[in-house]
């Protein structure tokens, strides 16, 4: 029997299955255009997205790379040290008695501690780069949520040697102050980044070796300062503050040749590794004071090179009181009438006033500029001041600019001043940092070469000047007799300014003594600038500062082998020693033998206080050998430093570890 479906019944069927088939053709659609989306438009962002579930990208940051000496030894350097955090969710409910406890053991402020704890969070530091015993100590209180992690520790070795030069780093490893500070971007190094994998339980595993070497660690930094030269400075330094009862003291050597510094020093010193607030400031380059006389030297020259002072001519200094519009200029030493020279080794102000009015205004501005007062040295730290030459329009202001006074510098300014009188009236730019190099590959990443500023005189007029500052050391009565070197001439020039009052005007019992000069003075090898910031008692700069200079430049000349040059000029007896409210008086060290043997001979250089690799290696390129007797740094040598001997001598150096 035959069933049939009529009409009506299979159109229904007919456009039910075309429903379902257009509703199946557009579901098919939708997904098409889903997948497309999900993996052309959206790819990247899902993929990334799936990336994150698995790989996770970790920083890694090199070690902070070291700073050395111009000889190769350590200044600064970074080593492994662990930190104490804790997990306060997994701190014992007793946590007022731990804590108490670890705070106690870390010598950290408890309140402190319980302050940073109370925080919402996993994670609270309790003390970064603990030494190991404290670090042993944590341990030995089995305290839960408490827990290590390594970081890096800066250290300083030479402890306060250039600490203000230096600087130091942060918590987090940046540069703060000093050489950490302007070269730490070369210091830090370049970051890596290693990728972890994680497992399905959320598990981490290494997934790629991590980098090289050569970029776990900054490029090493080395400067021009050399380490001996730096100890001797700080210490002749600080014994003078000391005696003169004075705030503060700085000192720059440099080579006037090239403009390398060789020492930079400040007092009070600075401890690195353990930076005091008060301390840190790298005053000699940094601090702005009015120089005072040593601006003589600058103003004769230039007065010189414009023609306006004859080197023969004589010049009526006022017997020591000379009116200038309205007020009246002193010299401390009344003088009548006086050649260049003799105004120059007694420091005249009212004929050095004189000589500015010849040159006038404009005149007397520009030949301060043009020896680098008023601009930047830049010589690379952060924050130093330009200085400033003001135009000088009123005419005392002609007046006592002329011999150093309304006017504003830093020690390093006029010590590179001097310096382009030394080297024959170029001015050139001072620099700290000789090269960067990189430590695994010795690859020099940046390298400093001498830079001519400007020619500020004549070698003539420098020739000159050089000989009248001869005469400031060697005239029975010229202010710098206390800078006399045994063996070799001095040429220099002393200062000693008023210090503005904060109300106006001068103090009467405050004052900036300084000496600037340079040795030999036939054939410099060193530029030296000694500065005191309110002696008390002696105020003089040729009292205070000559002496300081003279140990610097002995110590300078000898450790660089330096020949005695011409006849020897006896030097300048030390002080008699005073009662116990004055000044504490050194004995005289006896003055090394420098008269020549037969036949080609060497000075022996000065190696107390050198670590005895940079001894020996000092000796080496003097062409000596040496006898080592014991470990550490030098403690004595024989024969003494400056003592002429043959090459191939043999220099017994007798070691102890430092204490």
């Amino acid at each position: 029997m035959r069933i049939g479906l009529d009409p009506r019944s299979a159109r229904w069927i007919s456009t039910r299955i075309g429903i379902v088939g257009a509703g199946m053709a557009v579901a098919f659609a939708l997904v098409g255009a889903r997948a497309v989306y999900l993996q052309a438009v959206r790819a990247e962002q899902l993929g990334s997205m799936a990336r994150d579930q698995y790989v996770r990208q970790i920083e890694q940051k090199p070690r902070r790379g070291s700073i050395t000496d111009r000889n190769g030894q350590l200044l600064a350097k970074s080593a492994e040290a662990e930190s104490v955090f804790l997990d306060p969710r997994e701190f014992p409910a007793s946590r007022g008695r731990d804590l108490a406890r670890l705070a106690r053991t870390l010598q950290v402020d408890p309140k402190a501690l319980e302050r940073r704890v109370a925080q919402r969070g996993r994670f609270a530091w309790v003390k970064r780069r603990v030494s190991e015993d404290e670090a042993n100590q944590v341990r030995a209180l089995h305290l839960a949520g408490v827990d290590f992690v390594k970081e890096t520790r800066r250290y300083y070795p030479a402890r306060e040697v250039a600490g203000q030069v230096l600087g130091f780093v942060g918590d987090d490893g940046e540069g703060l102050e000093g050489v950490e500070r302007a070269w730490d971007d070369s210091l830090q190094g370049e970051s890596s980044h290693i990728s972890l994998l994680r497992d399905a339980h959320g598990r981490s595993l290494l997934g790629e070796a991590p980098s090289p070497g050569r970029t776990l660690e900054g490029a090493r930094v080395e400067l021009t300062i050399d380490q001996g030269l730096q100890v001797a400075t700080e210490r002749a330094l600080a014994r003078a503050v000391e005696q003169a009862h004075a705030v503060s003291g700085m000192a720059v050597a440099v080579n006037p040749a090239t403009g390398e510094i060789l020492a930079l020093a400040n007092v009070p010193l600075l401890n690195p590794n353990v930076p005091r607030r008060e301390d840190m400031r790298n005053r000699a380059v940094l601090d702005l004071f009015e120089p005072g006389s040593t601006m003589k030297t600058f103003v004769l020259a230039r007065a010189l090179e414009e023609g306006k002072l004859k080197p023969n001519e004589v010049l009526f200094c006022e017997n020591g009181v000379f009116p200038v519009g309205g007020h009246v200029v002193h010299d401390h030493k009344g003088l009548g009438w006086a050649t260049p020279a003799r105004v120059m080794s007694a420091s005249s102000n009212i004929c050095a006033a004189k000589i500015g009015i010849r040159l006038g205004r404009d005149r007397l501005q520009q030949a301060l500029l043009a020896f680098g007062l008023g601009e930047h040295t830049q010589v690379g730290i952060p924050g130093e001041p330009r200085g400033a030459v003001p135009y000088p329009r009123p005419e005392i202001s002609l007046a006592t600019m002329s011999f150093g006074q309304g006017l504003s510098a830093t020690a390093l300014q006029i010590t590179m001043a001097m310096a382009s009188i030394a080297n024959g009236g170029v001015l050139v730019k001072p620099w700290l940092v000789r090269r960067v190099v990189d430590p695994a590959t010795d690859e020099v990443l940046e390298e400093a070469v001498p830079t001519p500023v400007r020619r500020a005189v004549s070698p003539e007029t420098a020739a000159q000047v050089t000989r009248w500052l001869v005469g400031v050391v060697e005239e029975p009565d010229g202010t710098g007799r206390r800078a006399r070197l045994e063996g070799w001439r001095v040429a220099g020039k002393t200062g000693t300014a008023q210090k503005a009052d904060p109300g106006g005007g001068y103090s009467a019992d405050r004052h900036f003594s300084s000496f600037v000069g340079f040795a030999p003075a036939s054939e410099p090898r060193v530029a030296i600038g000694v500065f005191v910031d309110e002696p008390r008692g002696e105020i003089y700069g040729g009292e205070v500062a000559a002496p300081v200079f003279r140990e610097i430049a002995e110590f300078a000349l000898k450790a660089k082998g330096v020949r005695p040059s011409g006849p020897p000029q006896p030097a300048w007896p030390p002080s008699r020693p005073r009662d116990r409210d004055g000044p504490l008086a050194l004995p005289a060290e006896p003055a090394p033998r420098t008269a020549p043997l037969a036949g080609p001979g060497v000075a022996v250089p000065a190696l107390e206080g050198l670590p005895a690799r940079a001894a020996l290696r000092l000796l080496e390129a003097t062409d000596l050998d040496a006898d080592v007797r014991g470990t550490g740094r030098v403690v004595a040598q024989v024969p003494r430093a400056g003592n002429v001997v043959g090459r191939g001598s043999r220099v017994r150096l007798v070691l102890a570890p430092p204490g």
